[in-house]
């Protein structure tokens, strides 16, 4: 199951590099846009999103885990993550740079505020998840 899952995701991210012109406001491209303050939102974003699949694993050891006197923090814990998860879906689907220049900076302004809380949230519940993960291997609430 996990090999499927894997070749999947490996398409996915290959048809994200291939994405037609028309979206070059959706591509990290730095050649379209090398503002500074573009590139400082796109480094807090290119630092995060390799953590969605840390987020994925995460969620699938809590899955894992037996446990009924833990299942409601368990579960808190799951849907936290998914919450980090559906954060980042959503910042990269409206993320779009406005063609008009007098609005770029305050546009980069905001989407950074928004990508660093986008980050904080994952970075916590990804945090979170492994500390009572490893709380859970090493002595089950009982």
């Amino acid at each position: 199951m996990f090999k499927y899952w894997a070749i999947l995701i490996a398409f996915l991210l290959i048809a994200c590099k291939h994405q037609h012109p028309d979206h070059s406001h959706h591509v990290h491209d730095k050649n379209e846009n090398t503002s500074p303050l573009y590139n400082e939102v796109m480094a807090i974003h290119d630092a995060v999103m390799p953590e969605m699949t840390t987020i994925h694993k995460l969620k699938k050891e809590l899955k894992a885990i037996e446990n009924p006197n833990a299942k409601s923090i368990i579960l808190d814990n799951i849907k936290d993550l998914n919450d980090a998860d559906e954060a980042m879906m959503t910042w990269m689907a409206d993320f779009k740079v406005p063609d008009d220049k007098s609005q770029e900076e305050s546009y980069l302004q905001a989407e950074k505020v928004k990508i660093q809380a986008v980050s904080d949230q994952m970075y916590g519940a990804m945090k979170t998840a492994a500390t009572l993960i490893d709380s859970l291997k090493s002595s089950p609430i009982k």
